[in-house]
């Protein structure tokens, strides 16, 4: 059987939608809503559609995606043992295929060297492979990532089939408790990057099964210079947990150039947005 935990901020309606297009799938057997201390009336509209399938979670501290998804997996565990693996999911995204768990478990069950495995995700209805896959950033790769002007140029240059997006996961129970959990080490981001590196410990790895998909409805509104600016601070210190833990050999040097391209990013996001008045 299958659990599936959806982690909830300020999205009820989007969370709704997705846990009445859930609801008839028959393999899951639990749905575990985990709401991250929205600020919205999500708690209260979210409880309205609470049954025998849908439990409901209630952080007490919004601590990020990755502690969020962890509360959800150990409720699994302590309340369902009957659930096998999990699925993990994001509020905007859309199923079609019921069948889509099936499919997944089967590629789980014919190949042990799988760790977390996710259908294809179109995004906005729109197939971009590069969205897909990525380079586990190592050595000095978050050197080049860390920047807008080098981002786009320098993961399409180093594109590999490596770490997969977080909006669909799925694996096996025994997988996530040996690489013990997610890394709450992070609020936001690099989170697939450090799951990567823990499943390489272990010998397993992340893969994307492209017989099957689903659609994940990103949001694109543009951001405000506050917004942006909030969500490069919080890039920057995952950023560099991520360096200080999983890419050790190379962090000091790393982190001293990473503070100085801090720097410049922020400058970069303020010249963006003063250009953007400029020209209304």
């Amino acid at each position: 059987m299958i659990g599936v935990v959806i982690l909830n901020y300020n999205s009820s309606k989007l969370t709704e939608n997705l846990c009445k297009s859930l609801e008839n799938i028959e393999k899951i057997n639990k749905i575990i809503i985990v709401d991250n201390m929205s600020t919205d009336n999500s708690r209260d509209r979210l409880k309205k559609i609470l049954n025998r399938k849908i439990d409901f979670v209630f952080a007490n501290e919004n601590k990020g995606y990755a502690c969020g998804n962890n509360l959800g997996i150990k409720y699994i565990l302590k309340n369902f043992k009957e659930i096998k693996s999990i699925a993990i999911l994001n509020p905007d995204i859309e199923i079609s295929n019921i069948n889509i768990f099936d499919l997944l478990q089967k590629e789980l069950d014919k190949d042990k060297e799988l760790g977390i495995i996710s259908p294809f995700m179109k995004m906005n209805g729109q197939e971009k492979r590069q969205l897909n896959y990525w380079k586990s950033p190592q050595k000095f790769d978050n050197l080049f990532l860390i920047l807008g002007l080098t981002n786009r140029l320098y993961k399409n240059l180093l594109y590999k089939e490596e770490v997969i997006p977080g909006s669909f996961l799925y694996f096996n129970i025994e997988t996530i408790k040996t690489i013990d959990y997610f890394d709450e080490g992070t609020f936001l981001y690099q989170e697939e990057n450090i799951l990567y590196q823990k499943l390489k410990k272990i010998g397993k790895k992340m893969k994307i099964i492209e017989t099957i998909d689903y659609n994940h409805n990103h949001d694109h509104k543009p951001k405000t210079f506050e917004s942006e600016n909030y969500h490069n601070k919080i890039l920057f210190d995952s950023t560099i947990y991520y360096e200080k833990k999983y890419n050790q050999k190379y962090s000091k040097f790393n982190i001293r150039v990473l503070n100085i391209l801090f720097r410049i990013r922020k400058v970069e996001i303020f010249m963006k947005h003063s250009i953007k008045k400029l020209k209304k």
